[in-house]
């Protein structure tokens, strides 16, 4: 007797469940990475609620655009508006991520930059996005403009995300946005720990919240 597996829905329908104007995001369904429906929502609705015109946004650790798309597609329709993408794209991180990341890279057949940029232009939304090859604390000099969102994926382990959130977060400006990957995590603990102690009991940072394992603040404007 053959037993029944149980049904469940797919990506991309869940997504469209929420509402049409998620479509524009589908592509990010197909991209390989980790990130839930309502984290990608999330960051679709953080870029495209930026009321600054010619918007800034910058994430950090790409792997192969899944969150970079939803982000592009939130800034598609602000006049001036830049993505800032930096990534060592040679699949290192931190020692809990680095057997996975090998694995999936051996799988793409070719250089993880290039499934990085295939990716984006099958989005149709290379034309918002300036990519940094190379560790994110080695352009903190380098960018000088504010940021209006700020997405912290990178090296999970402890020091290396409290490095960039030290590095970086000092650019976001006054209303602006923070998000941070894999804060509620079983096996990422430095995430977590940056944000209970650096972030929680800040007041600079408003608005806290976590979605899935995604945890976002606003930074006050005064």
């Amino acid at each position: 007797m053959l037993t029944k597996k149980p049904w469940r829905l797919g990506t991309r329908a869940k997504l469209l469940m929420r509402g049409l104007r998620y479509s524009c995001i589908l592509p990010y369904a197909s991209i390989d990475g980790w990130l839930t429906v309502d984290e990608a929502i999330t960051l679709f609705e953080l870029a495209k609620n930026l009321e600054e015109e010619a918007p800034r946004a910058l994430e950090i650790g790409s792997w192969q655009g899944k969150s970079t798309v939803c982000i592009a597609q939130g800034l598609r329709d602000k006049p001036g508006a830049q993505l800032t993408c930096i990534d060592p794209f040679d699949a290192s991180g931190d020692d809990e991520s680095k057997d996975a990341y090998d694995g999936r890279k051996d799988d793409l057949g070719g250089p993880l930059r290039r499934a990085f940029e295939d990716n984006l232009k099958g989005a149709d939304v290379r034309d918002l996005i300036d990519v940094c090859v190379g560790f994110s604390h080695d352009h903190v000099e380098h960018v000088n403009e504010s940021l209006d969102l700020l997405f912290l994926d990178g090296d999970h382990s402890y020091d290396a995300i409290r490095r960039d959130f030290e590095d970086w977060s000092p650019k976001v400006k006054p209303g602006g946005y923070l998000a941070m990957h894999d804060v509620v995590h079983p096996v990422h603990e430095g995430p977590r720990r940056v944000v209970d102690e650096l972030i929680k009991n800040d007041p600079t940072w408003t608005e806290q919240r976590y979605v899935d394992s995604m945890f976002v603040a606003r930074k006050a404007l005064s």
